[in-house]
């Protein structure tokens, strides 16, 4: 019996020894009694829910590693620092929301929020001020361009600062659209940013970089399909890679830019199409029917792919296109030769691509 009952007590001591749930204790005021709160993950999946009850709610759970989810009480979205142990409170009764966790990961972020919040409060207020004295937009942008930059300082000393722990990677998730448009950089801030690769927004962001590098100048066309102006299927290899050049227009019917470089389209279609040439619409992010409508309304005579957006190619994603209008010009083996063309320069190019 002794030696069974010693045998016990190390296993007692183990289970004892296994990481402890982290807690979340809310306050809120009144109007959201019997309201439901959500905890929910970056990919957007809910993995706890409670109901507010006498102005208060309470989670407990436990996680793998630091985890950063999001805490939703209708439209307010707040984020929370997770690890197992922490202790975190969540002051809702007041804007804006207070998360502490006594000096742990959560009060890390609030106390670099708080430097962007002043720091953005000065600088709209800057900015304001030069407006009622008269500047124009651009003007005051060229004015609080160094205030803009000091703003993103913020962020990007308290990533380095945190570079260790899951904060540093919600604020290089932050930053990311804004400041890695190449999968090299990005490659290369995601190696000494510790749980990038669990952020969400980083990992689009590469996984679009990652396309956007697969169809840059030099590189062979990718294929993709869509519907002519009849509502046939139709596919970008049923015109590129067949032994002329091919201006391609990513354009939408709503986009103002892209109808400004209509006309220059025109024009080169006029001037150009043959043997040799063509302009090609990729028509994207649009309905079908103000599609067909602004090509009568615009007066476009040149081919087109319309792309529906849920299609089963997404061709904006293929190219790495954020922004439209994107005008590419194709080689008549189906390289890209040149993205990004607009106006008076794309004209020229073309010409000289042609001689």
């Amino acid at each position: 019996m002794k030696k069974l009952l010693l045998l016990a007590i190390p296993a007692m001591l183990l289970a004892s020894c296994g990481p402890k749930e982290y807690t979340i204790k809310g306050k809120t005021t009144g109007e959201y009694e019997g309201k439901q709160v959500l905890l929910q993950d970056t990919e957007g999946t809910v993995i706890d829910s409670c109901l507010v009850q006498d102005s208060t709610f309470a989670f407990a759970g436990k996680v793998d590693d630091q985890s950063i989810y999001t805490m939703i009480l209708e439209r307010t979205r707040i984020p929370v620092f997770l690890q197992n142990g922490v202790n975190i409170s969540a002051d809702l009764t007041e804007g804006p929301v207070k998360v502490s966790d006594n000096g742990g990961l959560n009060d890390v972020f609030s106390t670099i929020t708080e430097k962007v919040n002043e720091s953005s409060q000065a600088l709209n207020e800057k900015a304001q001020k030069l407006i009622n004295e008269g500047m124009t937009y651009t003007e005051v942008h060229d004015s609080v361009k160094s205030d803009i930059e000091a703003l993103y300082d913020i962020y990007r000393t308290g990533m380095t600062e945190n570079k260790d722990n899951i904060v540093g990677a919600y604020i290089l998730g932050m930053l990311a659209n804004e400041m890695y448009s190449s999968l090299e950089k990005l490659d290369s801030v995601m190696t000494e940013v510790k749980y990038a690769d669990k952020i969400k927004a980083v990992a689009d962001l590469r996984a679009f970089l990652e396309k956007a590098e697969t169809t840059k100048e030099g590189k062979m066309f990718v294929d993709f399909s869509g519907l002519d102006i009849e509502g046939n299927e139709s596919k970008l290899s049923d015109y590129v890679g067949k032994g002329k050049y091919v201006l391609a227009d990513f354009w939408a019917s709503w986009c103002g830019p892209c109808k400004m470089e209509i006309p220059n389209l025109i024009e080169l279609h006029k001037q150009f199409a043959g043997e040799n040439f063509m302009v090609l619409g990729v028509n994207v992010w649009d309905q079908e029917d103000k599609f067909k409508a602004a090509l009568e309304e615009e007066g476009i005579e040149y081919p087109q792919i319309y792309v529906p957006r849920d299609g089963k190619d997404n061709a904006t994603e293929l190219y790495g296109i954020k922004g439209i209008p994107q005008i590419m010009l194709f080689a008549p083996d189906g390289t890209i030769i040149k993205r990004n063309l607009r106006g008076q320069e794309m004209k020229d190019f073309v010409a000289d691509q042609l001689k």
